[in-house]
């Protein structure tokens, strides 16, 4: 064989290997498959076999087989053309061919689920293959590293990655380093290290000459469905399974329906999940994967458990669905046990903790209590959904036999896990998405209290669920300039859409919505750059019941904490005061989600200065009854003389508190959790940082009055009010004053801004600065509300501002008009100067507007 068709030979092999790097496996298949069928022409037509030769058929046979296993899940072709490679490397005595052979062999075994069996043949290839030889030692540590991870030895498998990049970079090969690369970031995630993982995965796809295949896509989309980013990731697995379907590659197609399905649990989804799973499964099971088959069953029984729990099992149907689906996790829980150690765990585990959820569910008490028996002992590595599943249902055991100290013991192991689990989560996005992982055992801690009917106890167990995930992920803000750039452009491409204005013109409308598009496009890439950096602030500590009443009792206040909480579509108060607490039923929450709607609608004509007096006049009497229905409905039964604090979720928060008819000139302040904090000062400094943002009439003027009030100030006006320049200003303040137009963003709620002098300064931007003791004033429409995640916890521009720290947020949840605003606001200050609690002092500064003004006084309880 000529050295010119030696090399044409070595090329076609190496484009074929590549094809079917890059998951092109139909075309890599036919590549191989002719490559043999010419190097065979060429030993007939020649001086017959030679060692380039045998090679050349050993690898191509070598990279069928795995082509033939990837396209038909038959593990008897695969065997069959290794087979036919190994007595040819045999035949050749060439040691290092047959350790290509013995790799693949293990591959097939991996791939068809048998982890354990895999590790051994992966073994002796790389004892026996050449140490030089680049390639086929990157190759095989990715597969072994594969298999360890499938075993549970991440550290072994984090090494075999490791070594698969030092070996793929000598050799040069980038799409290598990306495989591995990608796979350490895999290993990360399963170590809980999200943002470790995110930043990996991205690194391996900027080695992707064509950006990310399939593969990245469903990898990445993983990684946010561990985090609680269940929409974003579903998102990016319809786009991973139609490039897997183009790439021919069934199993990983149906991983990637399989993640699907679990993000359509957790989306509460469960017919759509379901069917899903089911999906998974037949293309496991056509791809040759019994194993991955079972998994797929696994969520099928956590879609049927998530349906049975929402309709609930009081009827004899509901009893009949209990036991139905007790048997079959059992059965799905044998077969895990059959197919050995890495199925017990992955299967058997979840399948037997939603069997005995079925049994409690259906009153089999002590069936659910030998189940939980049979449950071993969980590893380390464990995923921490699993171990929070674990200590739901002991939970649930445990209050069931009304054993109250064990079950909230095994909450507290729940959210333990939860806990360590967030700890390492550095973005704000990451730390509220990641609280739908706590939803269920939230909810069952918050049932069995309300089952007792003992107030403290509904207090302690909606106050443990919403401290888990209160706060900041950090302590400091990330040092990524690749980050502020891209908010930046996000932030130029907004105001130049904005320069377009409102138009009917066709072409102008087009660059618009162009200039909006490209925005957004930045906005997404910097949340899931965000998602990159690592956590260090700790889980806060929850309020308890005796704990607040003892406070209060010791501050010696008239004073009342209402702990807002939807059950059952009712909301219910825990009112707790020095003398003690009480548990009310206030009102349905479809009730308060019509009066808030129609308190919006009414402030938002009160906002426009040029309103008809009669339209006016109506909107105000509209507005009253609302706002007295809010009163009747919400607070009188609170019997709240003194100072009100309350702490609720979702549209509670946007019901305007303070401009309550009982409330007028009374310290009014809400929160989303109970956040205690006894003998803080009342500002950090006293120095004021005061900003006019453009487009407001009236703005140069309330920035004048309100710096007036402080004797140190710096004020921003015009030019000189840049997102930098506020941000920078943030340091040093101890009151934050900033009149400009506001916008909650409801769908991205990070993305909630004010307008300044180069356009929108976002939430985003201020994720992870330390602003404990800060008393920040939006004068601005709307940046009050906030929008709620899967997991109940609530985001936007105030919400961040208080998980920084603030110690207090004067916002509006409704649109605020100008010249209101600036009557109000100097008046605010001026009281806040004068050492009043800033509730207070927003009560003092409305209390003798005509109109109700929709300024809410958001807070810790500071007493």
């Amino acid at each position: 064989m000529s050295d010119d068709v030696r090399r044409a030979f070595a090329d076609r092999l190496r484009r074929a290997q590549e094809l079917n790097a890059l998951a092109k496996v139909r075309a890599a298949s036919t590549e191989f498959r002719r490559l043999v069928a010419d190097v065979e022409r060429w030993e007939r037509r020649g001086d017959g076999r030679t060692g380039w030769s045998v090679e050349l058929r050993v690898r191509a046979l070598v990279g069928r087989a795995a082509c033939a296993y990837a396209l038909t899940g038959s593990m008897d072709e695969g065997n069959r053309l290794l087979d036919e490679a190994g007595a040819l490397a045999d035949s050749a005595g060439q040691a290092h061919l047959l350790a290509v052979v013995s790799g693949q062999r293990g591959v097939l075994l991996l791939r068809s689920g048998d982890s354990q069996a895999a590790v051994r043949p992966l073994t002796a290839a790389l004892q026996q293959g050449d140490p030089e030889d680049h390639r086929d030692i990157a190759v095989l540590h990715l597969n072994r590293g594969s298999a360890l991870v499938d075993l549970g030895a991440l550290d072994a498998a984090l090494d075999d990655f490791e070594t698969a990049v030092r070996h793929a970079r000598q050799l040069g090969n980038d799409y290598y380093v990306s495989f591995a690369m990608h796979n350490i970031g895999f290993v990360h995630q399963l170590q809980g290290d999200v943002p470790a993982a995110l930043l990996r995965m991205e690194e391996s796809v900027r080695l992707l000459p064509d950006g990310p295949d399939g593969l990245a896509l469903a990898g990445r989309a993983r990684v946010l469905l561990d985090v609680g980013l269940l929409s974003e990731a579903e998102r990016l697995l319809q786009d991973a399974e139609a490039l897997l379907v183009d790439e021919g590659l069934g199993q990983e197609r149906a991983e990637a329906v399989l993640d699907r399905a679990r993000c359509m649990v957790g989306l509460r989804r469960f017919t759509e999940a379901g069917a899903l799973a089911r999906k998974a499964r037949h293309l496991y099971t056509r791809s040759g994967n019994p194993t991955w088959a079972l998994y797929a069953r696994v969520v099928e029984l956590e879609a049927m458990l998530g349906a049975d729990r929402a309709a609930g099992t009081g009827t004899r149907a509901g009893r009949r669905r209990a036991a139905r689906g007790l048997q079959t996790a059992l059965a799905v829980a044998r077969d895990g046990d059959a197919r050995g150690a890495v199925a017990r765990y992955g299967v058997g585990v979840p399948a037997r903790l939603y069997a005995a959820e079925w049994a409690l569910l259906g009153g089999a008490h002590d069936e659910a209590d030998r189940i939980l028996r049979e449950v071993p002992r969980l590893r380390p590595w464990a995923p921490f959904p699993v171990r929070v599943q674990r200590e739901a249902v002991r939970a649930q055991l445990a209050f069931a036999r009304e054993d109250r100290r064990g079950g909230v013991r095994a909450v507290r192991g729940g959210q333990r896990a939860i806990a360590e689990y967030r700890e390492r989560l550095g973005s704000v996005d990451a730390v509220t998405a990641a609280a739908v992982h706590a939803v269920h055992l939230g909810n069952v801690d918050v049932d069995s209290a309300l089952e007792t009917g003992r107030p403290a106890a509904v207090f302690d167990a909606v106050e443990r669920g919403r401290a888990t995930f209160a706060g900041s992920g950090r302590v400091r803000p990330p040092a990524d300039p690749e980050l502020a750039r891209l908010l930046t452009a996000a932030r130029r491409e907004i105001e130049a859409a904005r320069d377009v204005g409102a138009t009917d013109d066709q072409e102008q409308l087009l660059r618009r919505q162009q200039h909006l598009r490209e925005a957004r496009r930045m906005q997404d890439e910097a949340r899931r750059r965000s998602w990159q950096h690592a956590g260090g602030a700790t889980t806060p500590t929850p309020a308890k019941e005796r704990v607040v009443r003892g406070a209060l009792e010791a501050r010696g206040t008239d004073g009342v904490v209402a702990d807002l909480l939807v059950h059952d579509g009712e909301v219910t108060a825990v009112r707790v005061s020095a003398t003690g607490s009480r548990l009310l039923r206030l009102a349905p929450i479809e009730e308060v989600g019509e009066r808030v709607r129609r308190a919006r609608a009414d402030f938002a004509v009160l906002s426009n200065a040029l309103i008809p007096v009669p339209m006016r006049e109506a909107a105000v009497a509209s507005l009253r009854r609302t706002l007295t229905w809010f009163d009747d409905t919400l607070v009188r039964p609170l019997d709240a003389a003194g100072d009100l604090h309350v702490a609720a979720r979702d549209l509670l928060l946007a019901v305007p508190w303070a401009a309550l008819p009982s409330r007028r000139g009374r310290r009014t302040w809400a929160n989303s959790w109970v956040d205690l904090r006894r003998g803080e000062p009342t500002r950090r400094t006293d120095h004021a940082l005061v900003v006019a943002g453009p487009g407001l009439r009236f703005a140069g003027a309330e920035a004048k009055l309100v710096s007036s009030v402080w004797d140190s100030s710096t004020t921003l006006t015009g030019l000189d009010a840049t997102c930098a320049s506020v941000v920078e200003g943030f340091e040093g303040a101890g009151v934050v004053h900033v009149a400009a137009h506001g916008t909650h963003d409801t769908d991205n709620p990070l993305f909630s801004s004010l307008r300044l002098a180069d356009g929108p300064l976002f939430a985003h931007e201020l994720d992870g600065f330390d602003l404990r003791g800060v008393v920040v004033v939006l004068s601005a429409c709307e940046v009050g509300l906030s929008t709620p995640r899967i997991g109940g916890e609530s985001l936007g521009l105030t919400s961040v501002l208080l998980r920084l720290g603030a110690r207090a947020v004067i916002a509006s949840v409704a649109p605020l008009r100008d010249d209101v605003a600036a009557r109000v606001m100097p008046a605010l200050h001026a009281e806040l100067r004068a050492g009043a609690m800033p509730g207070a002092a927003l009560a003092r500064a409305v209390a003798d507007e005509t109109e109700p003004v929709p300024l809410v006084c958001f807070g810790p309880l500071v007493l």
